[in-house]
């Protein structure tokens, strides 16, 4: 799982690279296998205005060809972060729960077929 990490008016620091690192891997540390790449996008929408204006966005690239984009803003970047990493957990989990259940119901059926009693001619 590669994670990378951009910002737009935000100073890329050791910090907040840590914790972009940090929060994503142990987040996704139990589905890593199924991740391709994370890229995480940091922006201060009004710079040093100050608000409720740092947006983080994390597109998560799967090994199933799908992928996810999740967008989170708050006032301070590391709970954005935070945020962020909470909420690709959850959407990760329930996009896989949902491929991984299609996969099961597919491969019952095809089980079902091949177990059938052929009917015999007598």
């Amino acid at each position: 799982m590669i994670i990378s990490t951009s910002s737009h008016n935000i100073q890329l620091t050791k910090s907040v690279d840590e914790c972009v690192q940090q929060s994503l891997g142990s987040a996704l540390k139990r589905v890593s296998h199924d991740i391709m790449s994370i890229d995480v996008f940091m922006q201060d929408i009004n710079g040093p205005k100050g608000g409720v204006d740092k947006t983080v966005k994390i597109r998560i690239d799967l090994r199933n060809r799908q992928q996810l984009v999740i967008e989170t803003t708050d006032e301070n970047l590391f709970a954005a972060i935070r945020k962020g990493s909470k909420r690709a957990k959850r959407a990760v989990n329930r996009r896989l729960g949902r491929t991984n259940q299609v996969i099961r119901h597919k491969l019952r059926d095809r089980l079902r077929d091949v177990m059938s009693p052929v009917a015999t001619q007598t």
